[in-house]
């Protein structure tokens, strides 16, 4: 758990001064969210880390990660 946290620290403060962690939106965004989706799972709440949520967000509101996300899976 304290691995997991520090994890989201770091994404934390690499988002203080940019949109996205490499600073456009890249498939770093994109591979990072398939593991914070999870955070329910990894016992975290979003609101602990500010700019994690922002980024969280936004790239949930996306209309292709909507899709995504709605996908059944087989």
């Amino acid at each position: 758990m304290t691995e997991t946290r520090r994890l989201y620290g770091v994404l934390d403060r690499r988002l203080t001064d940019r949109e996205f962690v490499a600073g456009a939106l890249s498939v770093a965004d994109f591979a990072i969210l398939g593991w914070a989706w999870r955070h329910p799972r990894h016992k975290v709440e979003l609101s602990d880390f500010p700019n994690v949520k922002r980024w969280y967000d936004t790239l949930m509101a996306r209309p292709g990660v909507k899709r995504g996300m709605e996908a059944k899976l087989d």
